[in-house]
């Protein structure tokens, strides 16, 4: 039987025709159009966006291994019971519907050589591969934390919010113990609005509780806010004991005490550490950071790796001159899709000069903020970056963080 009559009969029995493989040259145009995106949250996701505007012929594939996107900055709604965990989280449908796949998996290892990724689901080959993993809790680095890992429970670990709230809701009496690790943090407010949150909970309630902060640095973070932050701990009235520069080394979790690096122990019946921030493993195992230092290592305009043109990295994976934020990794998720874009052929306008804000708006109590802005703007390799505070608590303030958060998660998935 000859190629054509065999083929033929395939087709009459309605099984699918033996196809050539690809032309080498048509598989490596397939592949110079695909971009891989590790990490799903708020930078990982205005980048798909984003260069699916810019270039609606790349393929792009989301690599994350949570089945639901969580917002972050709405996370002290849901824990203190002013949200629910669907009101703070979305599907990833939005994105696959605009023809970005989302891959479920844990990426384990970047191939610069061979553009490609290892992940728990196999392995993927890129064009381009742009890195938005965000922050790693290294746990490893607190003695007993990764083999008790079920006695703490921190704002930074996602997967254990549920858990967090429903020990906030069950905490009645005792000390409920923060600890806080040295730079660098990924949204630095978070710590102190929790345990002043923490501590409104207690003044509402009348609990025979405080709340016990261990904080690795000299002063409260950001250091624009330090003096607002130190008002509002003393006005909790002592339901707040503040403790600078010193660092939990040990958790110890049979006798529900951690010790300090000075060996100083203190006891805790609610605990909440939270482990020193480090970028994913895969990164310096790549060769993309310099040194000792486990942040990607990019151009702060373009987003490119110096060692890789093929690779990209930003928000808290990256080490860049921009405040570790939500909004700052939307900004620079947006730049870095032009810088693809570009890449891969499209033609995208010459993007402005990169100039963005970063707005913060920590809480001090349930109805009032604070207010820090950080403007950037980078032109001719050249950096100006101001800060503006408003150091007053205000409710205006909580109102304007609502809108904001209303406006970020509308621009991510429409809603």
């Amino acid at each position: 039987m000859n190629r054509r009559r065999f083929l033929g009969t395939l087709a009459a029995a309605g099984l699918p025709a033996l196809s050539r493989a690809p032309p080498v040259a048509a598989a490596a145009h397939a592949r110079s159009r695909s971009v891989v995106v590790a990490g799903g949250g708020v930078g990982g996701v205005a980048f798909c966006l984003a260069l699916r505007r810019l270039a609606p012929e790349a393929r792009i594939t989301l690599v994350e291994p949570s089945p639901r996107f969580l917002f972050a900055p709405a996370s002290f709604d849901y824990l203190f019971g002013r949200a629910t965990l669907e009101a703070i989280t979305r599907p990833y449908e939005p994105l696959t519907r605009r023809g970005i796949q989302h891959l479920q998996a844990e990426i384990t290892a970047i191939e610069p050589q061979a553009q490609r990724v290892r992940t728990s689901a196999g392995a993927l080959d890129y064009g381009h591969l742009v890195i938005a993993s965000g922050i790693r809790m290294a746990a490893e680095e607190i003695a007993g934390l990764v083999a008790a890992r079920d006695a703490s429970a921190s704002i930074y670990e996602r997967a254990r919010l549920p858990v967090l709230r429903e020990r906030i809701a069950a905490f009645e009496t005792g000390t409920a113990l923060i600890g806080i690790p040295p730079p660098p943090h990924s949204c630095p407010p978070a710590a102190y609005e929790f345990a002043l949150l923490l501590a409104q909970r207690i003044r509402s309630k009348r609990l025979k509780a405080r709340v016990l902060v261990l904080d690795a640095n000299p002063q409260p973070q950001p250091a624009p806010l330090a003096p607002a932050f130190d008002a509002a701990i003393q006005a909790s009235g002592g339901i707040v004991e503040y403790i600078p520069a010193i660092r939990v080394a040990r958790l110890e979790p049979q006798a529900h005490r951690v010790v300090s690096a000075d060996g100083e122990a203190f006891s805790y019946a609610l605990l909440s550490l939270i482990a020193p921030h480090r970028a994913a493993r895969f990164i310096a195992e790549a060769g993309l950071g310099e040194d000792a230092d486990p942040f990607a290592q990019v151009d702060a305009a373009s987003f490119r790796s110096p060692r890789y043109e093929t690779i990209y990295a930003f928000g808290d994976a990256a080490r860049t001159p921009y405040a570790r934020a939500a909004e700052a990794a939307h900004e620079a998720a947006k730049r870095c899709a032009y810088t693809v874009a570009r890449a891969l052929g499209a033609r995208a306008p010459e993007p402005a000069p990169l100039q963005f804000d970063v707005p913060c708006y920590p809480y001090v109590n349930p109805e009032e903020a604070l207010s820090l802005r950080l403007a950037y703007r980078v032109e001719k390799e050249a950096l100006d970056a101001r800060t503006i505070a408003d150091t007053a608590p205000g409710r205006a303030h909580v109102a304007t963080r609502q809108a904001w958060q209303k406006r970020l998660m509308q621009d991510l998935f429409g809603s």
